[in-house]
């Protein structure tokens, strides 16, 4: 009974930790943005991590699907529980820490000269546990990290009893074909997406090749090389080309357009906001805050016009129930002339090529030779080109001459270019407003095959 409690265990958090680091690898650049989310001043206040934010979102990722690999087959049972405990006990205060962030409060800190200063928290709003795929609330990912939590405690017992060790025959049939299955029922329910299980499939075949094939006393640990081979070929993929899925509001097929309109467009109820206010008791001098929302209630009743004084109209801003949002809110397309003209050109009557740059300065121009070429010959053909870049009109009128580009460079918001495409540069086309297709610089495609398409 113990043992089968101690496997179910295995079972559940070793497949949860394999998808959960496949999706961060998928989009190992997104994940990369959320730490550093974590790392700036108003939060965790590691800015010195902020440079190494992108080795650190890979080793979690590979070291992740690693440790579930190692706990669904049993290998380094010891080593994979202790880590196991240590990553949960770690990411258990980290959601709880964010889930119990004041937006509106202040932090004390050091700055870079020493002095002690008091800044706003800057609280991260979703975790990123799964990335795109399944936003989580900070509070919603605490509960779930709890849960893991409790069912490591077992695993964790197992391993210091010598419960678990490598499978034998049976136990692995029973092990990797319930992982399997588990794997295959979260993508093909929770993500849409059937590759995770094929993903796992080549792990566990690699472990299990290397395992009926080595006999060495440190084959655990070449079966840990193996599956590690596995996630870097994965990861080095995805950073040098583009995520396989894309859960983002500019993935192929979705309607910027659509993306960009508010609840009031589409006939839907948005979230509602209101005002704190603060009013002082007369007779107590004790500060009472009412909502905006509330006041418009009271504030001609006799009682509340004789007990309370105004204090204050410039309380914060909050939210009194949830609605709709637009998944797009910042995506702009301004000229030289400060005009935004994105709605011109999203509504544009035919195709369009976006060319996208999050960092002008740090943009590879390596095949910027091969993207002015198609850009030449979509022109012709009728299609509409459009840079942007974060850059103003002077970066990219300089990047316009130095690079023989031909097409006009526009300026839009850094954070949603990073969101736009996971490259720097890359080209998104667009159709009625829809994504069509999307390639990073090392992709850039031919006009004789896109214009087939």
């Amino acid at each position: 009974m113990w043992n089968t409690i101690i496997n179910i265990c295995r079972l559940l958090v070793g497949s949860l930790f394999i998808v959960s680091g496949l999706i961060k690898a998928n989009d190992a650049l997104g994940f990369m943005y959320k730490l550093e989310e974590y790392f700036e001043p108003g939060a965790l206040n590691l800015s010195g991590l902020t440079e190494w934010a992108l080795p650190l979102a890979v080793f979690i990722c590979v070291g992740e699907i690693l440790l579930g690999v190692a706990m669904v087959i049993g290998a380094l049972p010891r080593l994979t529980a202790t880590l196991t405990g240590v990553i949960m006990a770690f990411f258990t205060w980290l959601t709880w820490y964010t889930a119990n962030c004041d937006p509106f409060g202040t932090k004390m800190i050091t700055d870079a000269l020493g002095a002690v200063v008091e800044i706003d928290n800057q609280c991260v709003l979703a975790c990123g546990c799964f990335g795109n795929a399944i936003p989580l609330t900070p509070y919603e990912s605490f509960i779930k990290d709890v849960v893991l939590s409790v069912l490591t405690v077992p695993i964790l017992l197992g391993a210091f009893t010598d419960r678990i060790g490598l499978n034998d025959k049976r136990t692995g049939m029973f092990m990797i074909s319930g992982s399997l299955v588990l794997i295959y029922l979260f993508g093909e329910l929770m993500l849409d997406w059937n590759f995770p299980v094929l993903f796992a499939a080549i792990s566990y075949a690699v472990a299990e090749g290397l395992k009926t094939r080595i006999s060495s006393e440190h084959k655990e640990w070449i079966m840990a090389a193996g599956v590690t081979v596995v996630c870097v070929a994965f990861q080095v993929h995805t950073l040098n080309h583009l995520p396989l899925k894309d859960y983002r509001a500019y993935a192929v097929g979705e309607s910027i357009i659509e993306n960009r309109k508010s609840a009031e467009e589409l006939g839907l109820q948005g979230p509602v906001f209101a005002t704190e206010y603060t009013f002082r008791n007369v007779n107590t001098g004790a500060d009472t805050v009412v909502l905006s929302s509330d006041w418009l209630k009271i504030y001609n009743e006799p009682w509340f016009k004789s007990t309370y004084e105004t204090v204050s109209f410039d309380g914060k801003e909050v939210k009194v129930s949830d609605g709709y949002e637009p998944r797009i809110l910042d995506f702009q397309i301004i000229d030289h002339l400060g005009d935004d003209r994105a709605d011109e050109f999203l509504n544009y009557d035919g195709n369009v090529l976006l060319y996208v740059s999050k960092d002008l300065e740090n943009a590879n121009t390596q095949n910027q030779a091969e993207m002015n070429a198609l850009a030449n010959a979509a022109g012709e053909a009728g299609w509409l080109n459009v840079g942007l870049t974060n850059a103003p009109w002077e970066e990219n009128r300089a990047f316009q001459e130095a690079h023989d580009v031909t097409y006009g460079m526009f300026t839009c918001d850094q954070t949603e270019l990073k969101i736009v495409v996971r490259s720097n540069p890359g080209i998104v086309w667009l159709k009625d407003g829809v994504v069509q297709q999307k390639w990073a610089w090392r992709d850039v495609p031919s006009w004789e095959d896109l214009g087939q398409q």
